[in-house]
């Protein structure tokens, strides 16, 4: 009876963590600029590779962790870019173009420090390449595409911006 009451209390600390997670607003951010960028890129290839991610609480806990990322005041709105993004590779994925499922990729070698102050930094993401594969039913690769990381997410400089805040670093829209 003793282990089904501590069970019992278990599990409601867990589902009490998973309600707080899908609305807390918790800034993972980085301690260096770099890592701010790697950790985003890291956990955005998990996300896309999630098999939970056709649930919408699923897409709900990623989109918050994705716009974490950010910068604090830039939050509300990266959690609504991302929840779109996440929906649209979602549906996207349910009916794709070629082939039974769709994944996406990115690789690169490094992160580096183009230009730095106090408060704002610009990260390099060295050889960022996004590879989309579609695959058949018994998973094999029937079309396969690839495109420079930044070209494809629309920025014309040679990286991405982060901002300090706080001491930590975050990805922000601004520069």
């Amino acid at each position: 009876m003793k282990h089904v009451i501590i069970w019992c209390c278990l599990l409601l600390l867990l589902s009490g963590c998973g309600a707080a997670d899908l609305e807390e607003d918790i800034g993972l951010g980085g301690v260096t600029p770099e890592a701010v960028v790697e950790s985003f890129l890291e956990d955005f290839n998990t996300a896309l590779a999630d098999p939970m991610l056709r649930e919408p609480t699923a897409r709900q806990v990623w989109a918050n962790r994705l716009a974490s990322y950010f910068a604090p005041s830039e939050r509300a709105d990266q959690r609504l870019l991302m929840q779109e993004m996440l929906n649209g590779f979602v549906n996207s994925n349910a009916q794709p173009a070629r082939g039974s499922r769709a994944e996406v990729v990115i690789t690169y070698d490094r992160t580096r420090v183009l230009q730095a102050d106090d408060l704002t930094a610009l990260v390099e993401v060295v050889n960022g390449v996004i590879t989309v594969r579609w695959r058949d039913a018994e998973d094999n690769v029937i079309l396969e595409r690839n495109g420079a990381l930044l070209r494809l997410i629309g920025r014309e400089t040679n990286g991405l911006p982060v901002v300090r805040v706080d001491g930590r670093w975050y990805l922000t829209e601004a520069g």
